[in-house]
């Protein structure tokens, strides 16, 4: 028999990894859901041509690392590689496309076929935000807000560096000046490397390569080819930001990887990862609707890789309540109805009914182990009684006993 195992890049996930994600997870539905985000949710699979058209055909997320394949039909479906592009057609398909500001999240699974490594997964989870058909600076600065908001909460120390790419012709015009300019210094750059800066020189903007990068810093940046009108813009988000008073670097060569951005591009990054250093990418994509065949609707919004924040957080809070173990079938009977009891009380905190068969001593212990605050033992005297003896594992001087008409006691510490 075949010996089974996962899928390279596509790792089981549980035990304390899960509960770092679900942490993450669960702060960010919080902030989301503070800020009057609503819930919207697409299919795994998508048309790859919606990615060709708006991502850009010569991104690397369409050249090298779509999921892709064809259907029964012949259709060519790909698994999501991010979040906004499905989201926007979701908008188109059901006829959410008007002038009315949308403020919408999701959290969610994406795919991409790259390399595994520290921080970067075949499958990973994404959470992102999206505000819709709002073209002023202030939808800027509030999805910003929401991303210190979360790192905060999180407690995970960060820098935000933001720039200002101005809009399609100004990208336009920009990538002209990059493929002269990479012409001009043709031989000093590897054959590989030039044909893929000439397919889509502003990756060579944010290269790691210490060649390209010492080649780049050479040339002029995005901001000398912008307008007054796209600097005064960009001037009302960095004034708006010290108003809120976040800290930010202006980084000139910051331009995100995808070909729908355009405005106001930011990342958060952090330190502490490595080369994997950004936790939150995003900016405005006033176009992309209208790229997809819908009307021209401003949007600004950014994801953040829930996987590599996990890797940074220590959750603090702890739920895990009261264990109820038991010495007998007839005292674990009972202890589930006392389990019940307590569960309408407090159903926000773990309580566990032990099923297994062990002394006290070897229940205590387990109860420790699995991070507990309080135990409780039934067994013969405590079934005839009806009191217990609540044991604090924190604190053996705060042990106390408990009748069964007084059970919300036990809450009262």
């Amino acid at each position: 028999m075949r010996k089974l195992k996962t899928i390279r890049g596509m790792p089981d996930i549980f035990g304390n990894t899960l509960q770092k994600i679900s942490f993450v997870e669960e702060v960010c539905r919080k902030t989301f859901h503070a800020h009057n985000f609503q819930e919207f949710r697409t299919p795994l699979l998508e048309d790859k041509d919606i990615f060709t058209r708006s991502v850009g055909e010569t991104s690397d997320i369409v050249q090298k690392q779509m999921y892709e394949f064809q259907d029964k039909k012949g259709a060519t479906l790909c698994l999501r590689p991010e979040g906004t592009v499905g989201l926007a057609r979701a908008l188109l398909t059901n006829g959410l496309d008007d002038s009315e500001i949308k403020k919408l999240f999701y959290i969610g699974p994406m795919f991409r076929y790259e390399r595994p490594q520290k921080g970067r997964k075949r499958q990973f989870n994404q959470a992102g935000i999206e505000l819709i058909a709002d073209e002023s600076y202030h939808a800027d600065l509030e999805v910003i807000q929401v991303g210190v908001r979360i790192l905060k909460d999180l407690n995970v120390k960060f820098k935000l560096e933001i720039n200002y790419v101005g809009d399609v012709q100004t990208l336009s015009v920009y990538r002209e000046h990059l493929r002269d300019f990479l012409l001009k210094n043709k031989t000093k750059i590897a054959e590989e490397f030039y044909q893929r800066l000439q397919r889509n020189p502003l990756r060579g903007l944010d290269s790691k390569d210490e060649n390209i990068k010492a080649i780049f810093s050479k040339t002029k940046k995005l901001s000398d080819f912008l307008d007054s009108n796209q600097e005064q813009k960009f001037k009302s988000v960095i004034n708006g930001l010290e108003a809120l008073g976040i800290e930010y670097t202006i980084n000139q060569d910051l331009v995100r990887g995808l070909d729908y951005y355009t405005g106001t591009v930011f990342e958060f990054i952090t330190d502490k990862l490595g080369t994997q250093n950004a936790l939150i990418g995003g900016g405005r994509y006033d176009t992309l609707l209208m790229d997809l065949g819908g009307k021209k609707l401003p949007a600004v919004g950014f994801a953040l890789g829930v996987d590599r924040l996990a890797e940074l957080v220590n959750p603090s809070h702890n739920d895990k309540f009261l264990f109820i173990g038991s010495l007998t079938s007839e005292s674990k009977e009972y202890g589930q109805k006392i389990g019940s009891i307590l569960r309408e009380l407090r159903p926000d905190v773990v309580i566990e009914n032990y099923l297994g068969e062990a002394n006290v001593s070897k229940q205590l212990k387990k109860a420790s182990s699995l991070g507990f605050k309080f135990v409780m033992i039934i067994g013969q005297e405590e079934l005839k009684s009806k009191s217990f003896k609540v044991k604090d594992l924190n604190n053996s001087n705060a042990d106390f006993l408990i009748e069964e008409n007084n059970l919300a006691e036990i809450f009262n510490d």
